[in-house]
């Protein structure tokens, strides 16, 4: 049995500042997971997010018929390890998903995600804050709430379990940073009115939290190179943040402190590991968390446990995360996943609230008569709408710019117009 010990510690909230006590329990690991939450599960109400609606009286027939669709839905999102032919979460998260359409309750979902900005704004991202990436990421998210709504009254609602705090002294993110990119997101989410989509942060920005967590869900003999060899998720897990940290760790004290390239690399790989086991230790966090959740990931996996799901979906690719990349639209209205650096000298720069926010295809065709501001949306779509600001704008649009609104159009398909007369 585990015995257990409840001290107070000082806890500062990472959104208001203020500092009150908060109990944190701990004990012995034990293969029973605990009832009692050693981390604190703040602000988030089981209830709420599986929202319990009067159960409703299908037959077996028609519960299974709304499962597979869900199902299906969920599939059609998601991209798994290549050469799996058959949608493993179909066997996995069925029953599941059954349980919830039985009980008439919302479909809930978890993503551990979002957890910063890469701090490489050299070669990989614009900045800091939030831009087009996470915009379209969270819209992928609302579409794919949406369309299990269609099939499903009830609907269903993504908790996104930012994990930020989980790595960033490892990934050199800052706590403003991390705080002010979380504070960002929600209200990206709230300006777009997405209720379906909600935010926990499970751990605190304070190095106890993170010690908790591995001290309660780690076992101390955990081999992470054992981890990475036998599992092959992880292993894939692993080969990104090598890959990530390669470019992320090579503009800052880490790279700075290393006198060797041959050390900087083993430092790469060996941050990696320690990324692998706070990653186990999140994961089992979730999971006790939120055991009657499907689990969402935003990294490639062989479908077993979770189900693999692209946030900017790229052809014949499992397309970058929007926090280690930025965005670049074409004529078409195509969103293409990229380093800045790829992306600097071949794209036009485009500032949204006089943040650099994405890039787009350069173009003639962008070129109007008219004071224009376009405004690239999920899906393809295209508005075009007068620019606000002191220069005084045409009432109305030329004959050339009507020429190239109908070339856009017949490459973006929908276009939609707005304060022109």
């Amino acid at each position: 049995m585990s015995t257990r010990q409840t001290v107070t510690i000082p806890f500062i909230d990472p959104f208001t500042g203020l500092r009150n006590p908060q109990p944190l329990t701990w004990g012995l690991r034990s293969n029973v997971r605990s009832k009692t939450p050693a981390i604190s599960l703040q602000g988030y109400d089981d209830h709420s997010a599986t929202e319990s609606l009067s159960a409703v009286n299908h037959d077996t027939g028609h519960v299974e018929e709304i499962a597979s669709s869900i199902m299906r839905i969920l599939e059609g999102f998601s991209l798994q390890q290549q050469g799996n032919d058959v949608f493993l979460g179909t066997h996995i998260f069925s029953p599941l998903v059954r349980r919830h359409v039985t009980a008439g309750s919302k479909i809930p979902m978890v993503l551990p995600a979002f957890p910063a900005k890469s701090i490489n704004v050299v070669e990989k991202v614009l900045g800091p804050s939030p831009d087009l990436g996470e915009e379209l990421a969270l819209d992928r998210l609302n579409d794919l709430c949406s369309r299990i709504q269609k099939v499903y009254a009830p609907g269903a609602m993504v908790l996104i379990a930012t994990d930020g705090a989980c790595y960033n002294d490892l990934t050199g993110v800052t706590n403003d940073n991390l705080w002010e990119y979380g504070v960002a997101l929600r209200r990206m989410v709230a300006d777009k009115g997405y209720r379906c989509i909600d935010f926990e942060r499970f751990i605190s920005l304070l190095e106890p939290s993170r010690r908790e967590l591995m001290d309660r869900y780690v076992d101390p003999n955990f081999d992470a190179t054992a981890c990475i060899k036998n599992d092959p998720d992880y292993k894939m897990t692993y080969d990104g943040y090598a890959k990530f940290l390669k470019k992320d760790l090579a503009f800052g004290a880490v790279r700075n402190s290393m006198t060797s390239g041959k050390k900087f690399k083993a430092k790469v790989h060996e941050t990696a590991k320690a990324m692998i086991a706070r990653g186990v230790a999140f994961a089992e966090l979730i999971r006790e968390k939120c055991p009657d959740h499907v689990r969402l990931s935003i990294h490639p996996s062989t479908g077993l446990t979770k189900i693999s799901m692209p946030l900017i979906p790229q052809p014949n690719s499992f397309s970058m995360t929007p926090w280690h990349c930025a965005v670049a639209v074409n004529v078409k209205g195509h969103f293409k996943t990229a380093h800045v650096a790829a992306l600097r000298d071949s794209h036009e720069l485009i500032y949204k609230n006089e943040q650099a926010y994405f890039f787009r295809e350069r173009s003639d065709l962008w070129e109007f008569d008219a004071k224009v501001e376009f405004e690239h949306f999920y899906g393809g779509g295209l508005v075009v709408r007068k620019a606000s600001g002191e220069e005084p704008s045409r009432e109305s649009l030329s004959d050339s710019d009507k020429e190239k609104l109908a070339s856009i159009a017949i490459s973006c398909g929908k276009v939609v117009v707005k304060g022109f007369e």
